[in-house]
């Protein structure tokens, strides 16, 4: 049973609870009922309820879904008693939200050491004069007869011996077994110390038949009678055409990680705004009949035979509250595949809050391991400042890794990273390492939030496709891509090493080419950027001995990735070169609103990564 405790200043002034209340009686949210406990002491710090709310009572706002709201005297225990079994069986009886609003005050201040009199003083001055609920309540029960002064003595005494056994206790324990707060709620996960089971990951590719099956499937409509949108038709026959040629896209590589995972018995969850279809029509995982309202086919669900079942759900116009409930379902499910999709990736900023608290220390400061992952869709493509950066700068600013220190080395190198990071920080330039991401998601022996830049343009853009080569068995995901073209065949000959993530990588091979320089500058993508991949950096640059280094983004320079990549690459080099930028200049918003400004930007900074006289003299 779902049950909240809240305080009446945040009831009335959190965003947070409207939207919770919101998701009451969604499908793929409700909890069939929450009982919401308000602890109403009349107070928020040091406010007064004339300043903090607009209504008369703090929980008014639970009128938006007509919950019942019920005002109890706390100092009643009997009455608090018979109002918490009314709610109790309000929420069983019809799995609706129901509000119990504990009237009461607060003895002390906001804490211990606080002084509330210098803000409440004549309220104060009533609480001195209160006697405290225990003693009224006793003294109510002995003028029954039902207690006489010694049976409530002892009963006292014997509740202060069980606290003062209990502190003494604490003071005999020498060690602190995190296993037992990490594995809590999810029994046999970890080792008896609380390590993972292995410290290796399999490979994330599947078999030619696989890939083929869930290819046949992700193209056709598995139930009959069901007339699809004419558009859709095209869409799916792309989709044929595309498992014919042996190749995937975007859109088909999420499609095959998701169902290779369902028939491994991996529940799979996916929410957030429009997700069913997706936001850039690219997804359509949900069919609609054109001819009967209401009338909806899920292909994914008609995969294998006991597969586990696929959970697709377009969300409420929230992402606070969405997130907090997805990254609940995760912490319940470590075996299960929980993933939130932001419209745009900047839309993750009014949900910062669950990011900052929850997500990004949500072992070192919880003992909580996570698998949540964050599909945030960004790149530069001339759409304005509100629907282009995903932010991916605060997501590496927050990552626990140390840019001058080279991490000890293992022979599962690359797994103990994913280990030692708070969060795995991606930015796919290939369907095929998307599909690889999702599936060691699951398929590693701990749990860690996967945070994906995904692509907008890159969707649809005829490079940005991927072989079945690429996904069978024995591929794994690749942390870098290094260049494959004429510079690696002569790599004593190349004079510019250019590393970048995502999407720029198509607009620099394609000036790259328009400029007849594929001997002399390297591209190289940096495809896993937390945990860094100083090892197979190091490689990269160790290969080009006679190149520059720089680092390529189409971001502004005090956004995007520099400020994370450049520490870490000079250590990769122990700092024997500079390492050299080519991207947009600072700027306060995250992309212009004029798309001539755009195309002059993206020019300046295509010019800067190729001109091999740019960095001359400047040291």
């Amino acid at each position: 049973m779902s049950i909240l405790l809240h305080g009446d200043a945040a009831f009335a002034g959190q965003g947070i609870v409207y939207e919770t209340f919101h998701l009451s009686d969604l499908p793929s949210y409700t909890t069939h009922g929450t009982v919401h406990v308000v602890a109403n002491n009349q107070i928020g710090f040091t406010t007064d309820p004339r300043m903090a709310r607009s209504s008369p009572y703090p929980t008014d706002v639970a009128r938006v879904v007509n919950a019942p709201i019920f005002h109890v005297n706390a100092d009643d225990p009997e009455a608090v008693v018979y109002v918490c079994n009314v709610a109790a069986e309000w929420r069983a009886t019809f799995h609706k939200d129901v509000v119990v609003d504990l009237v009461c005050y607060r003895r002390n201040g906001h804490n211990e050491m606080d002084e509330p009199m210098f803000t409440q003083p004549l309220m104060y001055k009533q609480i001195r004069k209160q006697k405290p609920v225990l003693q009224k309540y006793a003294e109510t029960l002995i003028s029954q007869g039902v207690v006489n002064q010694l049976e409530y003595e002892e009963e006292i005494a014997k509740y202060d011996k069980i606290c003062e056994e209990a502190l003494n206790r604490s003071k005999d324990e020498k060690i602190l077994h995190i296993k037992h707060w990490l594995d809590s709620p999810w029994p046999g996960f970890f080792t008896l110390d609380g390590q993972p089971r292995s410290m290796s990951c399999p490979s994330t590719g599947l078999s030619e038949e696989d890939l083929s099956h869930i290819g046949n499937v992700a193209s056709s409509v598995p139930v009959e009678d069901f007339t699809i949108h004419g558009g859709l038709s095209r869409v799916l026959k792309g989709r044929g055409e595309m498992v014919k040629n042996r190749t995937v896209d975007w859109a088909l590589a999420e499609y095959m990680a998701f169902g290779s995972l369902l028939k491994e018995g991996i529940h799979i969850r996916l929410s957030g705004q429009d997700v069913e279809r997706g936001t850039f029509s690219h997804r359509h995982h949900v069919l609609h009949d054109q001819n009967v309202d209401k009338r909806t086919c899920i292909p994914m669900n008609y995969l294998w035979p006991n597969q586990a079942p696929y959970t697709v759900c377009n969300s409420s116009l929230s992402e606070y509250g969405v997130l907090g409930f997805e990254l609940g379902f995760a912490m319940a499910s470590p075996n299960a595949l929980v993933l939130w999709e932001a419209q745009f990736g900047d839309f993750h900023n009014t949900a910062q809050c669950i990011i900052d608290q929850f997500i990004c220390p949500g072992q070192a400061k919880w003992v909580r391991q996570n698998g949540i992952v964050l599909l945030l869709p960004h790149g530069m493509e001339g759409m304005g400042p509100e629907h282009s950066s995903a932010r991916p700068e605060r997501f590496l600013q927050m990552c626990n890794d140390d840019p001058d220190e080279w991490p000890k080395s293992s022979d599962d190198f690359a797994v103990r990273q994913l280990y030692d990071c708070n969060w795995i920080v991606v930015n796919c330039s290939t369907p095929a390492n998307f599909f690889h991401v999702l599936r060691r998601q699951i398929l590693l022996p701990f749990r860690k939030p996967l945070i994906v830049f995904t692509p907008k343009s890159l969707l649809r853009h005829p490079e940005a496709r991927s072989s079945f080569d690429d996904m069978l068995a024995g591929t794994h995901f690749e942390r870098i891509i290094p260049d494959a073209g004429p510079a690696s065949q002569n790599p004593t000959g190349v004079k510019r090493v250019v590393f970048c993530t995502g999407k720029i990588y198509y607009e620099l091979t394609k000036e790259r080419s328009t400029r007849g320089m594929e001997s002399e500058v390297a591209i190289t993508r940096v495809e896993q950027l937390s945990p860094f991949p100083f090892d197979l950096l190091e490689k990269e640059v160790n290969k080009y001995p006679n190149a520059e280094i720089a680092w390529c983004q189409e971001e502004h320079k005090n956004q995007g990735y520099y400020d994370y990549v450049k520490p870490r690459l000079r250590t990769t080099i122990h700092r024997t070169k500079p390492v050299w930028y080519a991207g947009r200049e600072p700027a306060a918003a995250p992309a212009t609103g004029n798309k001539k400004t755009h195309t002059t930007e993206l020019k300046r900074l295509l010019d800067t990564a190729f001109n091999l006289d740019a960095y001359k003299g400047l040291h």
